[in-house]
């Protein structure tokens, strides 16, 4: 069956449609490799947070159980925040069918969108240790509040560049996470997350087969940990434990949009509009440490 004009220009806007979102994929998502992906169907997301019970204690035959009641802890609002571009292809690009040009300018709007999503999530790390969050001090702290009845601060800043020792000195860290009331939270973690700068660094203390940075034929202790490095963090000093239980989410209000219009403009002009609106949030400080490196 022969094809019109119609037909081809049909075919041809479609493929514009699609090129959009081949470039949106070309590569792998790295922002959903350290913040939880969900979705919300709210103009916010507002968060109550908590503190619970203590240990349970020992009573004696007939006696009461001593009373234990939640406390009331921080108030978490995270709002969502738009983003949006237009693409215009004039009527004489269309009707010459320069796919190859237009494919490519597509292609770059796809391109556009994923870099603003990884660098804005990015961000959520590249202030961690500056711009104060729920418990009114910054993600990466030495006096993170407790909120229970027992009070006291806890940290989860380490120092120093990434180094074997300084690694190590996280990891103990890490595992001396309690939760507002004051119980051991059994924390571990399973992420080393780095800025590209520091790969081959992060790789060679946590590959190794003996200690590393060290001439001794001691055997590496580390545990596996998964390494993740990122393009998008600014910090090429910075590093980062994350646990499996952590709290620094994502939300999608709306995930990427990339519409064309139904009808042409009246120059003659096709209209692409491109949307997307989400939030980063941090839901709880604990199963991260982190250090400026510096």
């Amino acid at each position: 069956m022969p094809m019109n004009t119609q037909q081809f220009q049909n075919l041809y806007l479609k493929k514009i449609d699609r090129a959009f979102f081949e470039a949106y994929d070309e590569e792998t998502e790295q922002w959903s490799q350290y913040l939880n992906d969900k979705s919300s169907s709210d103009y916010a997301e507002i968060t109550q947070r908590f503190a619970g019970t203590g240990r349970w204690e020992k009573k004696e035959e007939l006696d009461n159980p001593k009373e234990q009641r939640f406390k009331l802890g921080d108030l978490i609002q995270t709002l969502h925040t738009p983003y949006a571009v237009q693409i215009v292809m004039s009527r004489e690009q269309v009707d010459d069918s320069k796919y190859n040009e237009v494919e490519n300018m597509t292609r770059d709007a796809g391109h556009g969108a994923r870099e603003e999503v990884e660098t804005h999530c990015a961000g959520l790390l590249d202030n961690s240790f500056t711009v104060n969050q729920y418990d009114g001090v910054p993600l990466f702290s030495a006096s993170h509040p407790n909120r229970g009845d027992g009070g006291g601060t806890q940290s989860n800043l380490a120092t120093g560049s990434l180094t074997d020792a300084n690694l190590k000195a996280g990891l103990i860290l890490f595992r001396k996470q309690r939760d507002e009331a004051g119980k051991k939270i059994n924390a571990r973690a399973k992420k080393l997350i780095i800025n590209q700068a520091l790969q081959f660094t992060a790789a060679t203390i946590i590959n190794s087969a003996l200690t590393s940075g060290t001439a001794n034929n001691d055997t590496n202790p580390l545990p596996s940990l998964q390494i993740v490095d990122l393009d998008f963090t600014t910090s090429s000093t910075a590093w980062f434990l994350q646990g499996a239980r952590h709290k620094l989410n994502h939300y999608w209000r709306v995930p990427v949009e990339f519409k064309r219009k139904s009808e042409m403009e009246d120059n003659g002009s096709w209209v692409w509009n491109g949307y997307f609106r989400d939030s980063t949030e941090v839901g709880d400080w604990r199963m991260m440490v982190g250090s400026t490196g510096l």
